[in-house]
Formats: C-alpha cells, sequence, structure tokens
C-alpha cells in the first residue's frame, strides 16, 4: 500500500496525518461515511459546497491510516513541558474517531486542503467528477469512476 504523510502545524494544531492508498474496506467506509453526511442542512447548501462535503470527508475519513499529535516545543526544539513535568499539548488535538462533519469544516483550510490533496494524490479516483453546468438538485452517491 502506498502511503503519504501529511504534516499541519499552527498556533492551534502541530499533527501528522499518514494517509494511504485505498483498499477495498476503505472504499466501503468512505462510502458510509457518504451516506451518514447526507443528512441535516446539507440539502440547504450551495452544489459545490455538497460536492465538497460528500467527497473530501468521506475520503479523508476513509484515507487516513493514523494521526499523530505532536506536543509543544519551544524555539531550540526542545519539549515544553507543564509543572508537573508532562508534556504541553496544542490547545486543539484531531482525533480521527471523533471527527464529525461538523469538527471537520472547523478545521483550518490549510489543514484540510494539503489533508484532501494527499488523499486524492494517492486515490484520484476518488475525485469528484464536477458537472459541465451547475445543477440544481441532489448530488449524486459515490459511482465506479468516483469510489
Amino acid at each position: 500500500m502506498r502511503k503519504d504523510l501529511v504534516k499541519y502545524q499552527d498556533d492551534d494544531y502541530n499533527v501528522e496525518i499518514e494517509v494511504g492508498q485505498a483498499s477495498v474496506a476503505m472504499g466501503i467506509r468512505r462510502s458510509e461515511v457518504w451516506f451518514d453526511s447526507r443528512s441535516g442542512e446539507l440539502a440547504e447548501m450551495q452544489l459545490l459546497a455538497r460536492v465538497a462535503i460528500l467527497q473530501t470527508y468521506p475520503a479523508c475519513i476513509a484515507g487516513t491510516l493514523s494521526v499523530k499529535n505532536l506536543p509543544k516545543r519551544d524555539t531550540e526544539g526542545e519539549l515544553l513541558l507543564d509543572e508537573n513535568g508532562e508534556e504541553i499539548p496544542y490547545p486543539e488535538q484531531l482525533d480521527i474517531d471523533k471527527l464529525t462533519l461538523e469538527i471537520y469544516l472547523a478545521l483550518p483550510e490549510a489543514l484540510g486542503s494539503i489533508w484532501k490533496d494527499a488523499i486524492f494524490n494517492l486515490n484520484p479516483h476518488w475525485l469528484p467528477a464536477l458537472p459541465k453546468e451547475e445543477v440544481a438538485g441532489e448530488v449524486g452517491e459515490p459511482n465506479s469512476e468516483t469510489s
């Protein structure tokens, strides 16, 4: 299985996300997340927003092998420790097992962008096929070309 490592750091996050080439099980997981993501206010969103949500969120969930939240370090690379000698974490921790659609949509755009790019670089068959003309209506479920 081909893999890639996404690294992202800002004032709130310092994470390494390992993504992988999709297995059949990952494709099934992506479809499950896709079906679960269709509820709520999604129907009220514009077509491109729905495509992004129905394609990128399930792909990031299914294609992620691991998430490593790294501790804070000082300018010289030394771990920052609290008064008890414990590592000081970044304020926001990324937990793939608890990454709801709402939490995903609140992530920094830069993180979402590099994460999605890594997923689709390894799994180009998951890329959404955007319509040539904007058509009002439901975004279709993943097909053999996008699942």
